[in-house]
């Protein structure tokens, strides 16, 4: 078989060594000194983690107008954000840990940012669907709503977790009663169910439901009365499109883990955490408004499942005290440097060429040494002599 091709009859072990170093030396370099980009959307980013900050101190104040303690051990920051570890409108038990992770205004930042990537635009309706179980978040993403300048249609089921808004006199609506009336928001819930169990307090005493349904009578809002979580699902679905009033709603956001609005865990783990802009087949058998919702091509954003959110954002876990607006990598991230990545590859080649071009020369040199073709002499050993492309036409 003839070869075509020629390569050095030797290969330089020194020279593939320095290569070597060279790259694993830059490549140490370009993971050692990082620069920090900025992601999209700063401004508004900011913005709605201030307003969110301005809310949440808005409603620990309210709290402690109404005489509220705040117990260290579930609320170190003292933020207000973290009810009680049981009470009468208690549906569920719940994970403190998240609860605390979800203090943190920055998240509006994240809301913000999962909003925009799901395309939507000043004006535009959005469907939202929280419980009062991570008031925290449902501040954070009703500052990002306002901050849009988006048309929320709000449905809330008025019980909640542990350590949630479960203080039987200041339960989430009432929470965003002091929203609006402090200015951070302009909206409100247009309808809201009891929540828990089948979207409406099954297993919970009279006195209990009594208490949810008191929460939503003092705020003005409207109950839906329904027989069966299928039922929830559906007076929902008509709200939403009766509400919309023609508009295309352009995405859905879910807080916690309510059974009409997002099927509890199974529907938790269907959509993860975060925007989600098609619909698994992993959620097909999950019914639900949010699976209803991405079956239409609706984005769905699930502001849940804390730790794997803060995780993606760069927000710290279950922080000691309330984190400053304007950090975590939500606003920047750190990413290599193209300048060092790009002049550690032109000094791979270069090298490599060289090492190449050098060999070329030899047997140029040879050549002409061969054929006695010019005064140039080169003290080239025989056994370093390269040979010609003629001599492997074999």
């Amino acid at each position: 078989m003839k070869r075509v091709y020629w390569r050095p009859r030797r290969i330089s072990k020194g020279v593939l060594l320095f290569v070597g170093v060279v790259g694993m030396l830059g490549t140490l370099a370009i993971e050692s000194f990082p620069i920090e980009r900025q992601s999209s959307c700063q401004t508004e980013k900011l913005a709605a983690a201030e307003l969110a900050c301005r809310g949440m101190a808005a409603i620990r104040e309210a709290r402690l107008q109404r005489g509220h303690e705040f117990d260290e051990r579930f609320d170190p920051a003292g933020s207000g954000m973290i009810g009680e570890a049981m009470s009468a409108v208690t549906s569920l038990p719940s994970h403190l840990e998240a609860k605390q992770t979800s203090v943190n205004p920055n998240f509006a930042a994240a809301v913000v940012e999962m909003l925009v990537d799901a395309g939507v635009e000043p004006g535009d309706v959005v469907a939202v669907g929280y419980t009062g179980s991570f008031p925290a978040f449902n501040v954070c993403v009703c500052a990002a709503l306002e901050t849009l300048d988006l048309q929320p249609l709000v449905i809330h089921s008025a019980a909640s977790s542990q350590f949630g808004a479960n203080c039987s006199d200041m339960m989430w609506l009432d929470m965003e009663r002091v929203l609006r009336e402090s200015g951070a928001i302009s909206f409100r819930s247009c309808a809201g169910t009891l929540g828990g169990f089948g979207d409406r307090a099954r297993g919970m005493s009279d006195e209990s439901q009594g208490l949810l349904r008191d929460s939503l009578w003092r705020n003005g809002v409207p109950l839906i009365e329904v027989a069966s979580l299928q039922e929830s699902i559906e007076r929902r679905m008509e709200i939403y499109a009766s509400r919309a009033a023609g508009r295309p709603i352009k995405a859905y956001i879910n807080v916690g883990g309510g059974a009409a609005s997002i099927h509890g865990a199974r529907g938790r783990e269907a959509f993860g955490a975060g925007l989600s802009k098609t619909f698994t087949s992993s959620g097909a058998d999950v019914d639900c408004v949010a699976s209803r919702f991405a079956s239409n091509g609706v984005p769905v954003i699930h502001v849940g499942n804390a730790l794997q959110l803060a995780e993606r954002f760069g927000l710290p876990i279950a922080p000691g005290e309330l984190p400053g607006v304007g950090s975590g990598a939500v606003y920047a991230h750190a990413a290599p440097s193209r300048l060092l990545a790009g002049l550690l590859l032109a000094a791979i080649a270069l090298f490599l060429r060289t090492y190449l071009w050098t060999d070329v020369w030899l047997r140029i040199v040879s050549r002409m040494e061969a054929l006695r073709l010019g005064p140039l002499r080169l003290p080239i050993k025989v056994n370093d002599v390269r040979p010609t492309g003629a001599e492997l036409m074999v």
